[in-house]
């Protein structure tokens, strides 16, 4: 049997039929030398906790095995003395409780400040971010107005005499040197990041299915406060009660049912645009702005991967394909049928080439130099 006594039992005969433990509750009970601190229990008391399922029933389990199994309300002195060990103790754990109650309260409220404080300046840094950007774009706008008929009319004029002049330097220099020199221009630049670009509206990426297009509103707007309507073939964004910030046509058509937009961090409205054509890659997304040379683009091998073997072959051919006549180079069907007939030279040295003019064709021109 539980035994919770802190003096010895009294002997059976006082007790017939049933061990009671001696709680002596009339007289000052010795603190138990873990008081307070002792966790060996625990394990125990959640087990209860657990399958009691509230406080209620913690307390009513515990006051029931006092009674049951100790002298805790029969054995006390005075009727009081039980009621005023019960509060003595519930009020040192009560003072315990608020104590740490108040503790954890202090360290919310720092936490909640020292939140508030980065959420404000991160604020203010978009707010002065987004300002910038504003004020360049409405200076670049003004630049242009500002430029006159004659001012317009002298700068056509100056730069068709220009274009004039480069045409007659282009005339006097071969077009091989011309050919060499493009060339290495065109290897010097870089693929678009992303395969995308960027306007003073937004900045976008694309792979050969779909598009990201990231447009800068001003900061601490609500999702419910845009406005964006994803057309077949155009887009309408912007925020209620401001001007639209893009409206127009698309590059190419797309799924409306499968496009999405989603706000980030109160800032940026993130566009996804699913290809219509899924094979085709963008020089813009609206269109009117600013394209990007799509000959330089350079898929990432990863995407390629996802793709079985005989799409992926097609898929990396189509792309050598378009790189080598960017080069002004022979596709990878022309240098199979430039093989086939230096295989067949080789077969009948009877043979004179050395006049023929051959065209390998596929779209490339002929005249190609293998070397």
């Amino acid at each position: 049997r539980a035994s919770a006594a802190v003096a010895p039992p009294l002997p059976s005969s006082a007790a017939p039929g049933r061990a009671r433990a001696r709680l002596a509750v009339g007289r000052a009970a010795q603190p138990h030398p873990m008081e307070g601190s002792d966790e060996r229990y625990d394990g125990v008391l959640l087990n209860i906790a657990q399958q009691s399922g509230s406080i209620d029933g913690i307390l009513d389990i515990f006051f029931g095995f006092l009674q049951r199994k100790t002298d805790f309300f029969t054995g006390a002195t005075d009727e009081q003395a039980p009621e005023q060990m019960v509060l003595k103790y519930y009020k040192k754990h009560f003072k315990a409780g608020q104590k740490r109650r108040m503790e954890q309260q202090e360290k919310n409220r720092i936490a909640d400040e020292e939140r508030k404080q980065r959420a404000e300046e991160k604020k203010r840094k978009d707010e002065e971010e987004y300002r910038k950007r504003q004020e360049e774009s409405q200076a670049k706008q003004s630049k242009i107005e500002e430029v006159s008929e004659e001012e317009a009319a002298k700068i056509k004029a100056d730069k068709q005499k220009n274009e004039e002049g480069a045409e007659e330097a282009e005339k006097s220099e071969s077009k091989e040197e011309d050919k060499e020199d493009k060339e290495e221009e065109d290897n010097k630049e870089p693929p678009p990041p992303g395969n995308g670009g960027s306007t003073d509206k937004y900045t976008w990426t694309q792979t050969l299915n779909a598009l990201e297009v990231h447009v800068p509103v001003r900061p601490g707007i609500k999702a419910k406060q845009v406005v964006c309507d994803i057309g077949v073939e155009g887009l309408k964004l912007g925020v209620k009660g401001e001007p639209l910030i893009l409206d127009g046509k698309f590059h190419a058509k797309v799924k409306p049912d499968e496009c999405m937009w989603t706000l980030v961090d109160n800032k940026i409205v993130q566009i996804t645009l699913e290809k219509h054509d899924n094979m085709k890659w963008w020089s813009c997304v609206m269109q009117g702005d600013a394209e990007i040379d799509t000959k330089k683009i350079v898929p990432e091998n990863s995407k390629l991967s996802d793709l079985d073997g005989e799409t992926r072959m097609t898929v990396e051919k189509m792309m050598y394909d378009q790189r080598q006549k960017a080069l002004g180079k022979p596709t990878s069907d022309q240098e199979k049928q430039h093989d086939l007939l230096e295989k067949f030279k080789a077969a009948h040295p009877e043979m004179d080439f050395t006049k023929a003019k051959v065209n390998y064709g596929g779209g490339g021109g002929g005249g190609f130099n293998f070397g």
